[in-house]
């Protein structure tokens, strides 16, 4: 990549001989744009362009030439690639659109240049692209005519379009250091690009427009390694999509795209953001106040209701407000009337107005935030105005003195109103303090730095290695990868052979069977359709529980028969499930292959409403017990599991080894496309799995 942000000369195939207004000629854009290094234009209608010494062909230039940008009509893109080539160019940017992106004739010359690249060791960035920006060294591939920027920040983009490199002014923090739009990633992809900016010590935060991902394990990998060093904001679109279509499985319509597109961000330690705006504000956050250790916020407002915004922004985003540092009331307190209550928030107008010295209060109580160890970051809410009359309100100078007298790097993020462009640049001038728009931006700024620091802090899952038959396994994955599909005990087999606990049961065959099948089992009992047209049983009345001897076995066997035939008489009943009936919390846990990241493990709410509530966690194989336990807490029916109104928690310890059998059992079985185990109960000791189906591509 380092060729392509810093050539030392530019082949630029294509240039058009008009300059000026409407031209879009590459050749003046680089050139206005401050770039040092050796420009050739390549137009055989041209002796000279925009005062550059123009060649016939790339091949007549008569130096090494470090980066080509082609911008030809697309039916000339793969000769002008091959003459690149013959010419020894090793780096190729092609802005040429209509390959991939746009027609089965696109797509079959991308795949052609594609081709061309791997065979001949040349990279290229491209098709569909606006190429690459480098301000530290004032240059740029585009042909859109860019003002450089006097200062630009050690932000670096990638995206999958051009428009957010050009719109810097509107989605980055004053600018992009470096950007690299992709574009349709024949070659060099997302995953490179990151690489390169993990490595690159004039990025300090990277952030990246994501519509897809190709090499999706190979981005996971590329990203978590970034994301230890330095952080990796990513900002996926198309969130609105269905993802995944609706499956043989409840695990299949729950797990859809852009949920595994958030596993998979959680499991790199990036962090997502869901509009511009979030994007714009992260990099500011993490940009000026780098990491928050944890999310315990003290809050300096001269307002109340500030207060009040900050505390309900605080449980939007999940951090809370610290305890007030010890002895900080009363000595506020001193010289002021009792009514006043101090806290945190600490409402600084009464104190510093009736006291008859706000600033010094401001500092002191800045101060004592800053120093207490309970206290992760700080909010400030405070006027700033050009008004002679109030200028004792502007504290940028005590902030700054404050924040040298602690010597810490706590964040504050502060939200100034009135005359507010006057000041932002003075304060955001003051190591670890960034300003923001709103309050809730504010808050949201800090949840970000403090998210980082999870991220950057977290722990790799490692899989448990469990012991299993392997030779009691062969028979059922023959007949799992003939059928398609494993279905009612098949299925329980080879969840047992896993060591995942499943309910007590038998296959009959027919109704003459039921005594045999239900011989080995305790009542009460259940009784159950089997086989790929009952795959939602409930829908054709083909769960009956509470049996509680044979006699109502074998009439509760004749009543489904009978509503069977009623609903469709030419529906053929096989074999039904005769199994021991299990009381206990209904959970689902289930597995599907992702076609970028792999499998997916999920888990959430069971029985027949799962798809209904959709309270799932998912994560990326592979989990361990940590990564379990965080799954499970995660739910919103957690606190079910763990037990409300004196009632006995479940045994979370069972449910997360179970789920660390699953993982197990997708890495040993890799060719499975969803298993969905519905219902799995909890109970006060084990659990147990009462239905499963394993589904093969």
């Amino acid at each position: 990549m380092k060729k392509f942000l810093e050539p030392e000369s530019v082949a630029l195939i294509g240039v058009p001989r008009q300059s000026g207004p409407g031209s879009y000629n590459n050749a003046e854009t680089m050139l206005r744009y401050g770039f040092q290094g050796r420009i050739y234009p390549i137009n055989p209608n041209a002796a000279e362009i925009c005062g550059l010494k123009a060649y016939p062909a790339v091949g007549d230039v008569p130096d090494t030439v470090d980066l080509a940008v082609i911008s030809v009509g697309r039916d000339r893109v793969i000769p002008m690639v091959e003459k690149c080539i013959q010419a020894g160019i090793r780096r190729i940017v092609i802005i040429t659109q209509g390959f991939a992106d746009a027609d089965a004739a696109g797509r079959d010359m991308q795949a052609r240049i594609l081709t061309m690249a791997r065979e001949s060791g040349v990279r290229i960035l491209g098709p569909n692209t606006m190429g690459v920006v480098n301000n530290f060294k004032r240059f740029t591939t585009a042909f859109i005519d860019l003002e450089p920027p006097r200062d630009f920040p050690p932000v670096s983009l990638i995206a999958q379009t051009g428009v957010i490199q050009v719109a810097a002014q509107n989605m980055a923090y004053r600018n992009w250091g470096k950007a690299i739009d992709i574009g349709n990633g024949a070659d060099l992809d997302v995953v490179d690009a990151l690489e390169y900016l993990a490595a690159d010590p004039e990025t300090k935060v990277i952030a990246v427009y994501l519509e897809g991902v190709s090499r999706g394990r190979a981005f996971l990998e590329a990203a978590s390694r970034a994301a230890l060093s330095k952080p990796v904001l990513v900002f996926k679109s198309g969130r609105s999509r269905a993802g995944a279509r609706a499956a043989l499985s409840h695990t299949g319509s729950l797990v859809g795209e852009d949920h595994v597109f958030d596993a998979a961000f959680q499991r790199a330690g990036v962090l997502r953001v869901k509009s511009g705006m979030e994007l714009k504000d992260a990099i500011r956050a993490l940009l000026l106040m780098g990491e928050m250790k944890g999310p315990r916020l003290g809050v300096l407002t001269i307002t109340g209701a500030g207060g009040i915004m900050v505390a309900d922004a605080c449980e939007d985003f999940g951090l809370t407000l610290a305890r007030l540092p010890e002895g900080l009331a009363e000595t506020l307190q001193k010289g002021i009337p009792d009514w006043i209550h101090i806290g945190n928030p600490i409402d600084i107008w009464p104190v510093g107005m009736i006291g008859g010295n706000y600033p010094g209060v401001f500092g002191l109580s800045l101060e004592a935030l800053l120093r207490s160890p309970e206290v992760d970051g700080v909010v400030v809410i405070l006027p700033v105005t050009n008004s002679p009359l109030h200028a004792n309100l502007n504290m940028e100078n005590v902030v700054a003195r404050v924040r040298q007298q602690v010597g810490n790097s706590k964040p504050v993020a502060l939200w100034p109103y009135i005359d507010t462009d006057a000041f932002i640049d003075r304060y955001e001038a003051i190591p670890g303090v960034a300003c923001f728009d709103t309050i809730e931006q504010a808050v949201q700024g800090l949840s970000f730095c403090h998210h980082y620091h999870l991220a950057k802090t977290r722990s790799i899952p490692v899989q448990k290695q469990f012991p299993y038959d392997h030779e009691a396994l062969k028979p059922i994955l023959r007949k799992g990868r003939q059928d398609r599909i494993l279905l009612g005990e098949d299925a329980m087999s080879l969840l047992r052979i896993f060591g995942i606990p499943t309910a007590g049961g038998a296959m009959a065959a027919s109704g003459q069977d039921l005594p045999a099948a239900a011989a080995s089992l305790r009542y009460p009992l259940v009784l159950k359709l089997s086989g790929r047209a009952f795959l939602h049983k409930s829908e054709w009345g083909g769960v009956v529980t509470g049996i509680r001897n044979g006699e109502e076995l074998r009439s509760a066997y004749e009543a489904m028969i009978r509503k069977v035939r009623e609903r469709d008489p030419g529906v053929a009943v096989g074999a039904v499930q005769v199994q021991e009936q299990i009381q206990g919390r209904e959970l689902l846990m289930g597995l599907k292959r992702d076609p970028q990241f792999g499998p997916v493990i999920a888990c959430g709410m069971g029985g027949i409403h799962a798809e209904i509530l959709k309270d799932v966690h998912q994560s990326i194989i592979p989990i361990d017990q940590a990564e379990a336990l965080h799954m499970l807490t995660s739910l919103k029916m957690f606190p079910l599991l763990k037990g409300v109104r004196g009632e006995a928690s479940v045994d979370l310890t069972s449910l997360a080894d179970c789920l660390e059998r699953l993982s197990f059992l997708a890495l040993e079985i890799p060719d499975i496309t969803e298993l969905d185990l519905n219902p799995v109960m909890a109970m006060l000791k084990g659990c147990a799995v009462v239905d499963a189906r394993i589904l093969w591509e």
